[in-house]
């Protein structure tokens, strides 16, 4: 009951202090606002008695002169006449109530005077009539400086308005493409290709992953484009407008590649690109290499602070001496506990000596419920359990649990568990969705013609469609060895081109024809020659020449040229790590 008691003081503690806050919070809106409403009050009277200053001086001025040189008959008229005399003079009353209205500090000292002022002349001139005629000037300055309001806030939401419409009305900028080839790696033919996929400036790019921009060449019949990895940075460098970055970043890079080192910001890279001669070259990566091995690295960020220790004991089965065994192993607040499983939370009892505590199941979901701030739940669950641990069934949060812990007798609490499961079992049983019914199987795809494929004729098409290699992408997705077992399978074991069937069915199963024309020229006889394939090169199809001088002719031109196509590319880095 201690920690029941316990808890109830701490939820009074924390409702009170809520209370507090709130009615300071209503106290302190209540008086900004009386306090705006007497600033405007000020601002609208300063205004008005200025306006109604200025009307009873000029009237009390002429009725003074007329009383000296007439009599009293003729002074009364003299009063009647102030009237429209004061009432003939509307600008200088809104001059002086706009003026009110600006500078509030400047008519406060003018309602003094004015002040003065008719008292001075009520002295020399006690008149019923001239009285009704300051009262009638009141109201009528007032009026002034609310009008004089409603135009100005009028002017400023037409004005307001005007913009709006200008900014809606003007037309967007058309978008310009850019230059890309400023981007090491990327000539004219990749140019168009990312352009016609719809990169077509630096940001499009930078926002771009390498598989993104792999996947947009390769859609234009380009598959082979080393440097991609860092299209997406250069570009972002474009996109800063930071030049000096760019250059230096492209220092770094080899034909647009990555070296092995990480780039460092501080190190000044040679660049490599122009260096003539392969031990030059190597010579200044491994310098650029060394200098940045040697950079210091960056400050790691200071650690953030620890944060307070909570009070553990408010997750049933946590007593006094858990909790300081937990908090001894580092796990002081909710979100610790609540992130731990419970053999992390057992070896930290463990270390402490304390071997049982069956409860350790429930901690961390009691825990989340406290991160959450989720007190109901955590009632609720805390409810469901029986000394900290979980029942029979399942916990449900839709089922109103008896709190077992708080009933006196074995039989009622027996009693009270076995309602409760009951409940929650019905509960189950009413959420239970209904078994879907099973997906039909795919339909087997129809056989394709596997003649296709360079090396492959009626028989070995036969051997590979009985052991369920009918398609192109059962092919492509197959390696050689299955291949060859599949052959064997049928009986054949010579096939010495089946080290390209592979490659050949992925051409078909993508549809490049063209791609397909190209690798079957290189190949000779649906093997590889002894050249590597490149895409540059415009194979003649030795298959179709006559002679054997005429295809090892055919041959070696076809590998002379490929050599010549990767002298004039850039260095992969494993040739230059060569």
């Amino acid at each position: 009951m201690g920690w029941f008691i316990a808890q109830s003081l701490a939820f009074i503690i924390i409702a009170a202090l809520i209370g507090l806050a709130i009615g300071i919070w209503i106290g302190w809106i209540t008086w900004g606002r009386r306090a705006k409403g007497k600033h405007s009050a000020e601002k609208a009277d300063a205004a008005a008695r200025s306006a109604a200053a200025k009307s009873g001086s000029d009237a009390d001025s002429k009725a003074d002169s007329d009383a000296a040189t007439e009599t009293g008959a003729e002074a009364d008229d003299a009063a009647e006449a102030g009237k429209p005399a004061a009432d003939a003079e509307p600008a200088p009353v809104l001059a002086s109530a706009a003026a009110a209205t600006d500078e509030t500090a400047a008519a406060e000292p003018a309602a003094d005077s004015a002040s003065d002022s008719d008292s001075d002349a009520e002295t020399a001139v006690v008149d019923p009539e001239k009285e009704g005629a300051a009262n009638e000037a009141e109201p009528a300055g007032s009026d002034v400086v609310a009008e004089a309001e409603a135009v100005a806030r009028k002017a400023a939401e037409e004005n307001a308005a005007a913009q709006a419409a200008a900014k809606t009305d003007a037309p967007q900028a058309a978008e310009t493409p850019d230059n890309l080839r400023v981007i090491e790696g990327i000539g004219p033919k990749i140019e168009k290709a990312l352009k016609a996929a719809g990169y077509a400036t630096y940001a499009k790019i930078a926002g771009a992953s390498e598989d993104e921009l792999r996947e947009a060449v390769a859609s234009q019949g380009i598959k082979f484009a080393p440097s991609a990895s860092s299209w997406a940075d250069q570009a972002q460098y474009l996109v800063d407008s930071d030049a000096d970055g760019l250059e230096e970043y492209q220092d770094y890079l080899v034909g647009g590649q990555e070296r092995r080192a990480k780039f460092n910001e501080n190190v000044d890279y040679a660049d490599v690109d122009e260096i003539e001669g392969a031990e030059a070259k190597a010579e200044a990566i491994a310098e650029d290499e060394a200098e940045a091995a040697t950079a210091e690295p960056e400050a790691a960020p200071e650690p953030e602070p620890e944060p307070e220790p909570q009070e553990l004991q408010r997750i049933e089965g946590i007593g006094p001496k858990i909790e300081t065994a937990l908090k001894a192993a580092g796990y002081t607040t909710y979100a610790k506990v609540a992130g731990a499983s419970e053999d992390e939370l057992r070896e930290a009892l463990a270390a402490a000596g304390i071997t049982f505590a069956p409860a350790a199941t429930s901690w961390s979901d009691q825990a989340q419920y406290l991160v959450d701030g989720d007190e109901d739940g955590l009632r609720e669950y805390q409810d469901y359990l029986i000394g900290g641990q979980d029942r029979a069934s399942k916990f449900k949060e839709d089922v109103d649990y008896a709190d077992v812990d708080e009933i006196e007798g074995a039989e009622a609490k027996a009693e009270a568990i076995a309602e409760d499961e009951a409940e929650a079992a019905a509960a189950e049983a009413e959420a239970a969705p209904e078994p879907e019914a099973s997906a039909e199987p795919e339909p087997e795809p129809e056989p394709q013609d596997l003649q296709r494929i360079e090396g492959i004729g009626p028989k070995i098409e036969s051997a590979l469609g009985a052991a369920g290699y009918a398609t192109y992408a059962k092919i492509a997705g197959a390696t050689e060895t299955e291949l060859r077992e599949a052959l064997a399978a049928g009986g054949i074991t010579f096939a010495p081109s089946a080290v390209s069937w592979a490659e050949q069915a992925q051409f078909l199963a993508d549809g490049d024809e063209d791609g397909l024309q190209e690798f079957q020229d290189y190949l000779i006889g649906g093997q590889d020659r002894r050249a590597k394939f490149n895409e540059d090169v415009d194979y003649a199809d030795v298959d179709e020449i006559e002679g054997a001088e005429a295809k090892a002719e055919a041959i070696a031109a076809d590998e002379a040229e490929t050599a010549a196509a990767e002298g004039d590319s850039e260095p992969t880095q494993s040739e230059v790590k060569a």
